[in-house]
């Protein structure tokens, strides 16, 4: 019991403390502040699974079970969808919700670039390294380029993946071993999940569904408006961040297709503070501001506060820009991205070349 405990501390002490060398000060003051909070999640999760009776065993040797959390990001759905176990997180993908570990990473898919995992379960960039030396049980995959030169070449040998959305054919496949890759169809959306253990297959698969998001609805037929909905002393609670994106990046696509939502995730009171504080200090762009936009990426940033009040802040990466709750834009800066680029909207997003935003985001 002494080893499992141990074993399970280490995983999760790494999974806390992968922080990418030479970020920006502000950037290390707030990753310092993320694995203290993370420690402390991760301890508890430790004591419940040696209480247990060794469900991190069977995790670690066959990639069932329940995980610990690790203080991964979660998505708050409507009232009436169904509950995330604990150890899981909910993925979303345009309407469609799957649960997965919370310890699995997220990166491409097919109909995207790099097929394996590109973003650690913390949120950070994974090195070429970290790629090669297998750092994570599994991944979530979205058909989405994921920077760097183009790859399709499978991802590695036993490594676990869901797929949402990618352009593979319903049915069973074998990859080899006891490894078989699944797909069903969930309200026209292809999901995708291999594993050698049959339980991980049927426990996703068996939980995706149709998901309408509070704060993140699935389809836009125009870029996100920001608005507000206080009146001064806005004390931020929670933040929730929505990516979206025109079908091919394109103004063509969005005028026939709109914009569909790639990822979502639920952020606690610290990082929406930072985030409010930033666009605040943020200089406006003026008359350099980008008026009629469309096409490109974007992120819808729900800020909930005290008192039935909140606000809406819009990133549109291709400008740069963030506009506030009145419509106002600011100029783009690391430290308006980084309170709300934690989890897997690195995976989703491409970073501007006119920021510089070390370790999140994708990059060239």
């Amino acid at each position: 019991m002494r080893d499992l405990e141990q074993t399970l501390r280490e995983e999760l002490a790494q999974l806390a403390d992968e922080v990418v060398d030479g970020a920006p000060l502000a950037q290390r003051a707030r990753t310092a502040r993320l694995r203290r909070t993370r420690r402390l999640v991760g301890a508890a999760a430790v004591a419940v699974l040696v209480a247990a009776g060794g469900v991190g065993v069977a995790l670690r040797a066959s990639d069932s079970g329940a995980p610990p959390t690790g203080g991964a990001p979660t998505v708050h759905a409507s009232d009436d969808a169904p509950a995330v176990p604990v150890g899981y997180r909910l993925e979303v993908w345009q309407d469609v919700g799957v649960d997965v570990p919370s310890i699995w990473g997220w990166g491409g898919a097919p109909g995207g670039c790099v097929t394996g995992p590109t973003v650690a379960a913390d949120g950070h960039r994974l090195t070429a390294g970290e790629r090669a030396d297998g750092v994570l049980l599994g991944y979530v995959g979205r058909p989405i380029a994921q920077g760097g030169s183009c790859s399709s070449a499978p991802p590695p040998a036993a490594l676990s993946y869901v797929w949402l959305g990618a352009d593979v054919p319903v049915g069973r496949v074998h990859l080899g071993g006891d490894r078989i890759q699944e797909t069903r169809m969930v309200a026209g959306v292809a999901v995708t999940v291999a594993s050698a253990d049959a339980a991980v297959r049927e426990r996703v698969l068996a939980s995706a569904h149709r998901v309408a998001l509070d704060a993140c609805p699935a389809r836009l037929s125009s870029p996100p408006d920001p608005s507000g909905r206080d009146a001064g002393g806005f004390v931020p609670v929670s933040l929730q961040v929505c990516a979206y994106a025109s079908v091919d990046g394109t103004a063509a696509s969005a005028t026939t297709d709109g914009y569909r939502l790639l990822y979502a995730e639920q952020l606690a009171a610290g990082p929406a503070t930072d985030l409010v504080d930033a666009v605040a200090d943020a200089r406006p762009l003026g008359q350099y501001s980008c008026f009629g936009a469309s096409g490109g990426e974007w992120a819808l940033l729900h800020v909930v506060g005290q008192g039935d009040r909140s606000r809406d802040y819009v990133v549109d990466l291709s400008c740069p820009s963030i506009a506030d709750e009145t419509g106002l834009q600011h100029r783009l800066t690391p430290a308006d991205v980084l309170p709300w680029a934690t989890g897997g909207v690195n995976a989703v997003l491409h970073a501007n070349p006119l920021i510089e935003v070390p370790g999140v985001l994708i990059g060239d």
